[in-house]
């Protein structure tokens, strides 16, 4: 790369995080103190076929959704596993990320209901998670907590529901893709930041550092 490039370069990203710091400040200036942030996994050409299959069924081509919480907490389920929260640095340059100023009551809901998710073991549900694409929704619904099993887009979906973020308030849990889960907040109003940067480049309140 040369010289040119890489200034070019840096300032795009010193002018991208300013716009990110100034719009989350007019945000906290109308109540939003907090942020969470969006994860979105597009799979590389390698990667697990489960991966590659569904990303050909999404609209997007995504195939896994995070929720990151300030600091770095990543709330996810992982085939085969159970819901976890741990710090993640989504190294994975396949991620794109959403972040969105929310309220301290949004965000502290959100983390109390991934802290007790993760204590209930939901096992990984294979089959809610292909048949979320053609699942109807609506009064068919049943909650991770029903059935005692889920998948990370609908999981999340509930946390966000949980703490009345108005973004999801449409969505059936139990027929969000993490495509479906991606078009129901990357337009969002409440948008600071929408990049595919690595969360390595997040301080500790959830902005990106320079």
């Amino acid at each position: 790369m040369n010289e040119e490039n890489a200034m070019g370069i840096k300032r795009f990203v010193y002018l991208k995080t300013h716009v990110c710091l100034a719009r989350k400040k007019g945000m906290s200036q109308v109540g939003f103190c907090k942020s969470l942030t969006l994860a979105f996994l597009r799979p590389a050409s390698d990667d697990k076929i489960m991966n590659r299959i569904t990303a050909c069924a999404s609209a997007h081509g995504i195939c896994h959704a995070e929720l990151i919480f300030e600091g770095g907490q990543a709330f996810s389920i992982y085939h085969g596993q159970t819901p976890s929260l741990r710090a993640r640095s989504m190294g994975n340059p396949g991620y794109e990320l959403v972040t969105l100023s929310v309220s301290c009551s949004e965000y502290k809901s959100a983390y109390q209901f991934c802290q007790s998710t993760v204590a209930e073991q939901y096992a990984f549900d294979n089959v809610g998670m292909y048949l979320a694409t053609v699942h109807p929704g609506g009064c068919l619904d049943k909650s991770s907590a029903r059935v005692g099993k889920t998948f990370c887009s609908k999981i999340i979906t509930e946390a966000l529901q949980f703490a009345d973020v108005a973004e999801v308030a449409g969505l059936s849990p139990s027929s969000t893709t993490p495509s479906r889960l991606y078009s129901a907040v990357k337009d969002s109003g409440r948008r600071i930041c929408h990049t595919v940067r690595s969360l390595k480049s997040l301080d500790a309140m959830g902005t990106f550092k320079l």
